[in-house]
């Protein structure tokens, strides 16, 4: 494990599926934990302290999920996301394939938070190698 908590921010509108996510994620004690409404107060908090990893609703007010995900990208600000949404037609597109985004990177509401934190431990030992 590294010295520091590895660092998470979670985008989505609904607050009561961000403090839910977040506050799963938090009883493990292993992250450091942000959360946004918006895909605007979340570059906003990556440009005060870029992140390891951002956990993204696709359908954002605003700046939708692929939009800050590839900005933050393009940005340095966040290097390994996943997604999260309601729409069962949603599929990755080029752009976001082309950052390293894979199936298994993307869940479906209502999500299962166990295999969002899986999923977050198996990117980031893969960034430890």
């Amino acid at each position: 494990m590294p010295d520091m908590p590895r660092s998470i921010l979670v985008v989505d509108d609904e607050e009561r599926v961000r403090e839910l996510l977040l506050e799963y994620l938090g009883e493990f004690d292993e992250f450091e934990l942000r959360g946004a409404a918006s895909g605007e107060e979340a570059l906003e908090l990556l440009r005060q302290r870029p992140a390891e990893l951002s956990v993204v609703d696709m359908r954002l007010p605003g700046m939708n999920g692929a939009n800050f995900i590839e900005a933050a990208a393009a940005a340095g600000l966040c290097r390994r996301f996943l997604a999260h949404t309601g729409s069962v037609d949603f599929s990755l597109t080029p752009a976001l394939l082309r950052l390293g985004m894979a199936k298994e990177d993307v869940f479906f509401k209502p999500v299962d938070a166990a295999e969002v934190l899986q999923r977050i431990r198996e990117i980031l030992m893969e960034e430890e190698r």
